[in-house]
């Protein structure tokens, strides 16, 4: 479709810029039928064709539970300005856990200058680096 309402599609260029302007998005997982939508913090990593997350697991974390019994994953990031302008674009691929070796420094960097002021060592909460292998990414925008 292109209505105005609808959207046009982005091209490659777009989304890749878009993608590295943002760092939110919402990470849909599914287990047993059930979807689970977590809020989530990323970098893109267009070399690498994938999208880096650092993420928190609790002692008994539904997360945790979700992502192991969940084979593709969707992350969807939008940025909404009004009903004539905003952005969205989905991601969806396979996540698996990496090395922080296996992640370059400039996005590391990123992820604990963001995380600097939090503090969970009192939290019990254990922090894991994971990598969406980018399967598809498709994106729309409306703007004037």
């Amino acid at each position: 479709m292109t209505d105005a309402w609808y959207g046009l599609e982005m091209g490659a260029t777009e989304i890749e810029e878009f993608l590295n302007e943002q760092a939110t998005g919402v990470l849909s997982l599914s287990q047993d039928g059930r979807a689970y939508g977590v809020p989530m913090s990323f970098a893109y990593d267009g070399e690498h064709d994938r999208v880096i997350m650092d993420m928190a697991f609790g002692p008994e974390s539904k997360k945790a539970g979700f992502i192991d019994s969940t084979e593709e994953i969707c992350l969807t990031v939008y940025d909404w300005e009004g009903p004539k302008e905003w952005h969205s674009v989905i991601v969806t691929g396979t996540l698996e856990e990496v090395s922080e070796d296996d992640i370059d420094d400039e996005i590391v960097s990123w992820f604990y200058t963001v995380a600097k002021d939090i503090d969970i060592s009192s939290a019990n909460i254990e922090m894991h680096w994971y990598e969406l292998s980018i399967a598809d990414v498709s994106g729309y925008a409306l703007y004037e």
